[in-house]
């Protein structure tokens, strides 16, 4: 069946997200230290290196998956021999994604503990920011991917399609979430890994969390960066 392109209004609808959150204070100081988290993580990066990769599950993450990393430059058609570019190309510097993307991407605050490891745009549309926690077991930490898109660049027949397009996160089940009085559109991935997907106006948002209780990935980290995506990414 060929897929077609949902308009925004449909996205909102189907995730139904209220345009503001009521009894949540100003996000500015965190949205500003947000937008130069990137910048400041990978300053001490010459430009051709990759950001150490971070662990992300990859048992159920569509291609590419999340464990892709920049020395998957290429694969070999096995037909034609033909050179097939990696769609995930790495960046270290926030300025340059924002310019290739023509968004800003959605980034988790340094305030919450966590430190910036990979940085991805994905088919030129998609941006893919990884983040490790910086404390307890370096086996056990927490990490977390966040991907942002506009509403147009991403196609599917219905919410549950564009959400997986976006996370890359399949064979899950896609079901409504209530966070205070807003909704997202939530899968579980395993007993300790989860995935969100919520739409803003015109803008798409994926975030998919490792080694976390369901109530600390939702409450604590998808939570908070709703807050940020109404304060900082709702249209005039």
């Amino acid at each position: 069946m060929q897929k077609k392109l949902w308009p925004t209004a449909v996205l909102a609808a189907a995730f139904a997200l209220p345009s503001a959150l009521p009894g949540v204070a100003s996000a500015e100081n965190t949205a500003a230290e947000s937008t130069s988290v990137l910048a400041e993580t990978t300053a001490a990066a010459p430009a051709d290196t990759v950001i150490p990769t971070s662990a992300v599950p990859a048992a159920q993450t569509a291609e590419p998956t999340k464990t892709d990393t920049a020395s998957q430059a290429a694969d070999t058609s096995a037909t034609t021999g033909e050179q097939i570019p990696n769609p995930m190309v790495p960046y270290t510097s926030y300025r340059e994604m924002r310019h290739v993307l023509g968004f800003r991407p959605l980034v988790l605050p340094r305030a919450e503990g966590y430190a910036l490891t990979e940085a991805y745009i994905i088919d030129g549309t998609v941006a893919d920011m990884r983040y490790t926690s910086r404390y307890g077991d370096p086996a056990k930490r927490q990490a977390v991917a966040i991907r942002t898109a506009l509403a147009s660049s991403i196609q599917g027949q219905d919410a549950e399609t564009v959400a997986t397009a976006l996370s890359g996160i399949y064979s899950v089940q896609w079901q409504p979430l209530k966070l205070s009085d807003d909704a997202v559109l939530f899968a579980k991935i395993s007993d300790t890994s989860f995935v969100a997907c919520w739409v803003q106006d015109n803008t798409l948002f994926a975030c998919e969390g490792e080694n976390f209780n369901q109530w600390d990935f939702t409450h604590r980290i998808v939570y908070d960066l709703m807050d940020v995506t109404q304060h900082y990414y709702a249209e005039e």
